[in-house]
């Protein structure tokens, strides 16, 4: 195996001299699939589990959704590009070095692509049947989860009013392609949600290695595509599918109070609630002088274990479900199937059971299991707090970003965020174009992309 990574590395460091290093982008350098030995299904297991590659996502949401609070020494000290990011600043990377959030969901959907065209080639036998259809499966929702992310990073928030919306382009073979334009946005979601159907009747209901992905996996992104395109009760039916096959909650009453890292290295037995683990490949967690901002950090209430299953008692981040610090975890979990499932049914007006809903999730994370905060009643008040809850919950996940762009659509939910640093204020406004980020300049200019603005 060893070998073969080497070797499947050395031809991507060929064709695209040093993808790491980003100087060329990685569409315009696509490896053919004869550079890289992947001949049986062994080879494209192997290729799949590379979780280096496959399991990983970029840290630009990180920095910029508003939830971290740098100390002014720890963000002069910081990179000129993270401090930028932080800030909200229109040119964000004066180096144009920075691409790797475009180049490494494009090296995970080439991989997909490799496997998904040599396992046409291959001709299983009865034993290896289950097992083929098995890596069918994960190859097409590794695809559909790199694009799904592209689309997060890429692309605006998804309006149905509005069909020239731009996406990015949708990446379906492994050859380069005689023409790369982004396609629109909506196209872009209709091919997640194609190729995760398919995966759908292919996968099992659980994988019991975590970064492999499940049906469960597959529901689970679904909901979130569904949700983004405010499609509720189809987002609903999703989260209903993924956890009719594991709806269990980690009781927070059993962490360890005395733990650097309240969460144990992630697995099945220590977090039941991780249904497919991605990390980000820059980590925010149990650094000094990066924190949860007040305003979040006092939303917190006293006998609520999350603050201090989250947070030390320096305000730093470490409660992150894979139990270390060099992996902060931005993958799909059970809790976030509980709070989507909840937005979905307030909007639906069924608020009675949504308020049960989020009744249950918190009382795995109050003491004794006893919430003594008060649901709302009214609509849009429960509304606003289930966001809040969502918020909470699922602290340094990435997921806040997308919330953002998603919910700045509704004026009653706009959010205007602010920083200060070294005396000058800064504003991300809702709806903001500042909200996506610049496609990498050398790919704009070789493949004519049209590229996102920022002002």
């Amino acid at each position: 195996m060893e070998r073969y990574i080497k070797g499947l590395l050395l031809g991507l460091v060929m064709a695209s001299s040093s993808l790491l290093s980003c100087s060329k982008e990685f569409l315009e350098a696509k490896p053919q699939k004869s550079q890289v030995v992947v001949r049986t299904l062994d080879d494209i297991v192997a290729l799949l589990d590379n979780a280096g590659v496959m399991n990983r996502t970029d840290f630009f949401k990180l920095l910029s959704d508003g939830d971290l609070f740098f100390t002014e020494s720890q963000l002069m000290a910081s990179q000129e590009t993270n401090r930028n990011l932080y800030l909200w600043k229109a040119d964000y990377d004066p180096t144009k070095f920075y691409s790797f959030g475009w180049d490494l969901p494009y090296q995970q959907i080439l991989y997909a692509n490799i496997a998904l065209e040599t396992l046409d080639e291959i001709k299983p036998d009865a034993t290896k049947q289950s097992l083929y259809n098995e890596t069918r499966g994960r190859a097409l929702f590794f695809r559909a989860w790199a694009h799904y992310q592209l689309l997060q990073d890429f692309a605006e928030a998804y309006d149905p009013q509005r069909p020239e919306q731009l996406g990015v382009p949708i990446i379906l073979e492994s050859t380069f392609p005689k023409q790369v334009k982004r396609a629109p946005l909506k196209e872009g979601y209709q091919a997640i949600v194609a190729d995760l159907e398919t995966a759908e009747s292919l996968l099992s209901n659980i994988s019991t290695i975590k970064t492999r992905p499940s049906r469960q996996a597959v529901y689970s992104l679904l909901s979130q595509v569904c949700l983004n395109m405010a499609d509720y009760p189809l987002s609903l039916s999703y989260s209903d599918k993924a956890l009719e096959i594991n709806k269990q909650l980690l009781d927070y009453n059993e962490l360890s109070p005395t733990g650097i890292m309240p969460f144990d290295q992630y697995n099945d037995a220590s977090h039941p609630e991780i249904v497919f683990f991605a990390s980000s490949n820059t980590s925010f967690v149990a650094k000094e002088g990066i924190e949860c901002v007040e305003d979040l950090y006092d939303d917190y209430m006293v006998n609520d274990l999350r603050k201090r299953a989250f947070f030390n008692t320096a305000k730093q981040f470490v409660g992150t479900y894979s139990g270390r610090a060099d992996y902060q975890f931005t993958g799909l979990a059970v809790d976030e199937l509980y709070l989507t499932k909840a937005e979905c049914l307030v909007r639906m007006d069924r608020l009675e059971e949504a308020r049960k809903l989020i009744q249950t999730l918190l009382e795995h994370r109050y003491v004794d299991n006893v919430v003594t905060v008060t649901i709302p009643q009214n609509k849009d008040d429960l509304l606003r707090w289930i966001l809040l809850e969502r918020r909470k919950e699922l602290f340094g996940r990435g997921t806040r970003w997308t919330d953002l762009k998603r919910l700045n659509r509704e004026p009653a939910q706009q959010k205007d965020l602010q920083r200060t640093y070294q005396g000058q204020d800064f504003e991300l406004p809702a709806n903001s174009n500042r909200y996506v980020f610049f496609i990498p300049d050398s790919e704009v200019e070789m493949s004519g992309l049209e590229q996102n603005n920022r002002d």
